[in-house]
């Protein structure tokens, strides 16, 4: 009877202890995240309170945590974007995140890359990521790959005209008949895009676009 409660009760204090150590830890991240943040911007300490308030609050209505919230709003205030861009953009990456199941660090970058190549505006940068989910959930790919992908060629099918909604479609098909990995399948779009504009440009002789189009 000893032996069990011991062993009760040492289960009970191990779970307290390491608990206690994974609240010490987080707090210390979330820290470091706010430290980032506040020399990135130069915010004076009342405003990186209020901002971790809003941070907090943010973030639980998002159903993710407030280090995740600072983590995605460090890499946007690292692109010189202002409140408005920030706040924006940092939602749309958890909400994107919730969905993928990826870090925000990871989403932030991949969605960067659309949003910068397609230069959009903080009030579309929810509409882009959900082009992107409405597409994903109606073929064989989905958001993780289309924005993965798209980070890849956005830049340049902006360039070549190629839309949003083309581009979204073409990652798709391909993404869904191949099953290639998305960063290839993007690296691969890049690359015709990048000939088809040598061969536009006259830089290419050697090859007509009617045939390569072909």
């Amino acid at each position: 009877t000893n032996t069990v409660k011991w062993g009760v009760t040492s289960s009970i204090f191990n779970n307290i202890s390491n608990s206690v150590q994974d609240a010490y830890h987080y707090v210390k991240q979330l820290d470091s995240s706010l430290n980032d943040i506040r020399i990135v911007t130069d915010k004076s300490a009342e405003s990186m309170a209020k901002f971790a308030v809003q941070a907090n609050d943010a973030a639980k209505n998002l159903g993710a945590s407030t280090r995740d919230y600072t983590d995605a709003s460090l890499i946007y205030y690292q692109q010189g974007l202002g409140e408005a861009d920030v706040s924006a953009r940092t939602e749309t990456t958890l909400k994107a995140a919730n969905v993928t199941g990826q870090n925000t660090a990871e989403v932030s970058e991949q969605l960067t890359a659309v949003w910068n190549g397609y230069k959009v505006s903080a009030e579309e940068a929810e509409l882009y990521v959900d082009k992107l989910a409405a597409v994903a959930a109606t073929t064989a790919s989905d958001l993780e790959e289309l924005s993965t992908g798209m980070s890849k060629v956005a830049s340049a099918a902006n360039l070549m005209g190629v839309d949003v909604d083309s581009l979204n479609a073409q990652l798709a098909t391909i993404v869904s008949v191949t099953r290639q990995a998305p960063e290839s399948v993007g690296t691969a779009l890049k690359t015709i895009y990048a000939r088809m504009g040598d061969i536009e440009a006259g830089i290419d002789t050697e090859t007509t676009l009617g045939s390569y189009t072909k």
